[in-house]
């Protein structure tokens, strides 16, 4: 295995803390009823869309993933990009109307879809991509850098 950072699971893991992090800033925003609620859901919902973006081009439209086992994941892993971009979508279009439980749901909805990724695709992924796919797929992923 190369060095900790060069792998793709590294990388989404770090993503995806971003994500969590700028989640919980929205939903404690949103529970104050804080004026600064849509900045960070601006903000969550432009590093999400990176995100999905990156996940998408990057990673499985990059790699044959029928090759690899886990077209069905892919498949699953995209529709559930599709509603969470479509529930933030929601989110922004009538916060006053979005409940704590339409913030749980969303918040489940990308906890699985991480623990997915997480905990089988880019580990399997890690391991199995040939190390001149890998560092391709990475130096991809790096292009389109996350806000620290």
């Amino acid at each position: 295995m190369t060095e900790n950072k060069d792998n793709i699971l590294n990388l989404m893991i770090a993503h995806h803390a971003l994500l969590n992090a700028l989640f919980i800033l929205f939903r404690d925003q949103a529970a104050e009823k804080s004026p600064k609620t849509t900045v960070f859901l601006s903000e969550l919902r432009w590093e999400t869309q990176k995100h999905f973006f990156v996940e998408e081009k990057a990673i499985f439209d990059f790699v044959i993933m029928e090759n690899y086992g886990v077209l069905a994941t892919i498949n699953q892993l995209k529709d559930e990009h599709l509603t969470m971009l479509n529930d933030l979508k929601k989110f922004e279009d009538s916060l006053a109307e979005a409940t704590k439980e339409d913030l749980e749901n969303f918040h489940n909805l990308m906890e699985s879809h991480r623990k997915i990724e997480e905990g089988e695709l880019y580990p399997k992924l890690d391991k199995e991509l040939p190390p001149e796919q890998k560092a391709q797929i990475i130096s991809r992923i790096n292009e389109i850098p996350l806000t620290k």
